[in-house]
């Protein structure tokens, strides 16, 4: 389902250096990073300004979220608050050619913005690519699955084997 935060710039798309603020909380449903899944906890917060920079549409402020996920070593359910800085640029159709090649930018349509990639993007860079809920977090027993953070379990641990141990037979005993 594609999610969108549709913001109205009637009221500042014919006036050079005039804004809105924008202070709301919405619902910005699972953000996947890398394998993990993050899944609110309720709405985020959302305070942005939409200022009208002359030749594009310019979004500032942050959005702020308590999101779930489960620790990658132990697969234990957390909670995680995080905090993005919004930035976000929009021009009109027509002025997509004067946009600099390296310039990021959404477009305008209907005297109307989509914030919400912004805001999905502000909180996927702070989010953890491999979220853990405790940084001494033992994680699982590979044998047994029992979570190592509560203590140890009854298995024997596996004792690696040497590089070396193809070679033990080849030239028989030591006193030959």
């Amino acid at each position: 389902m594609e999610r969108s935060y549709p913001v109205d710039l009637s009221s500042i798309i014919d006036e050079v250096t005039e804004s809105l603020h924008v202070e709301d909380d919405v619902d910005l449903g699972t953000i996947q990073v890398g394998s993990s899944e993050f899944s609110p906890d309720g709405p985020a917060h959302v305070d942005v300004r939409v200022t009208n920079a002359g030749e594009g549409i310019v979004a500032s402020g942050s959005v702020t979220a308590t999101l779930r996920t489960e620790c990658v070593r132990c697969l234990r359910p957390f909670p995680i608050e995080v905090r993005g800085d919004v930035e976000a640029y929009y021009v009109t159709p027509a002025e997509v050619e004067q946009v600099p090649e390296e310039q990021e930018y959404e477009i305008i349509s209907a005297d109307t913005v989509d914030l919400m990639p912004a805001l999905l993007s502000a909180l996927a860079l702070e989010l953890p690519f491999a979220p853990v809920h405790d940084p001494d977090c033992a994680g699982i027993c590979p044998t047994c699955g029992a979570d190592l953070s509560e203590g140890p379990c009854s298995c024997e641990p596996d004792e690696p084997e040497s590089p070396f141990s193809a070679l033990k037979g080849l030239f028989g005993e030591a006193d030959e």
